[in-house]
C-alpha cells in the first residue's frame, strides 16, 4: 500500500471510546505553566485485506490505550496535564480521515494543527491514514494484535507530534532529520509504528516552554 507522505504542520484544524471527562493520565506535576492536553477519539472504523475482519470495538479499546500511554511516554517529566477533556486548551482529536485542503487533488494527511501562543491549540489525527500505515510497515509475519497496537503507537505518536506543534508554534521542528524521533516530519515510515521513539531538537524547547528543570525521555 503507497501512503502519501503526510504535512503534520501548522494548519489550523479544529469522540466513542473515553466516556466522561477523566484524567487518565499525568504526566509531570501540575503547576502555574501546566499545559492542559485533551485527547479522544470521535467515530472510527477501519479494515483491510490483510487484518480481514474490520477493527472491533475491542480492539478501538486497545488503540486508545496504547495510543495514550504513547502520550503519557512522551511527555514523562513535563508539566502535561493529560486527559480527554474537550474543553482542554490543547487539544488533538483522532477523527476517520483528514485531508490537507491547500490542495485542489485529494491529498491525506496524517494530521494538523493549529495554535496561538499563550492561548492554546487545536488539532487532529487521521485513523484511517495511521492504520493503513501500521499495516503497510507491519512485518509480513505480523500477528492481527501486533497490528493493532500499531495502530495505536501511530496514533499515539502522531498526538505527540501535533501536541508539539501546539506548545511549540513558531519552532521548526519539523528540521529533525531522525526518523526515529518525535519531531520527523512524515508519518509515512516504519518508526512512527514500530521501535522506540525519542525526543531530538524539541526536547529543550519543550523545557523551556513549559517551565520544566526535569530531564525529559530521550534517546
Amino acid at each position: 500500500m503507497k501512503l502519501q507522505l503526510s504535512r503534520q504542520g501548522i494548519v489550523v484544524a479544529s469522540a466513542v471510546l473515553a466516556g466522561g471527562v477523566s484524567g487518565w493520565a499525568m504526566a509531570g506535576c501540575s503547576g502555574p505553566r501546566a499545559a492542559d492536553a485533551g485527547f479522544w477519539f470521535e467515530d472510527v472504523k477501519y479494515e483491510s485485506s490483510r487484518l480481514g475482519a474490520p477493527v472491533t470495538v475491542e480492539e478501538l479499546e486497545t488503540i486508545a490505550r496504547v495510543a495514550r500511554s504513547e502520550l503519557a511516554r512522551a511527555f514523562l517529566g513535563l508539566p502535561v496535564t493529560l486527559s480527554d477533556r474537550r474543553d482542554a486548551r490543547y487539544q488533538v482529536r483522532v477523527v476517520q480521515e483528514l485531508r490537507d485542503q491547500r490542495f485542489r487533488r485529494n491529498v491525506a494527511v496524517a494530521g494538523e494543527s493549529r495554535a496561538v501562543s499563550g492561548f492554546g491549540g487545536q488539532g487532529a489525527v487521521s485513523f484511517l491514514f495511521l492504520a493503513s500505515g501500521a499495516v503497510a510497515y507491519a512485518p509480513a509475519d505480523a500477528s492481527r494484535a501486533s497490528m493493532i497496537e500499531a495502530i495505536g503507537r501511530g496514533i499515539g505518536r502522531a498526538a505527540v507530534h501535533e501536541f508539539a506543534h501546539q506548545f511549540l508554534p513558531t519552532a521548526p521542528i519539523h528540521d529533525s532529520t531522525d526518523v526515529g524521533s518525535y519531531e520527523y516530519p512524515s508519518a509515512a515510515r516504519s518508526e512512527q509504528y514500530f521501535g522506540e521513539m525519542h525526543w531530538t531538537l524539541g526536547q529543550p524547547l519543550l523545557q523551556q516552554r513549559l517551565g520544566t528543570p526535569f530531564p525529559i525521555m530521550g534517546r
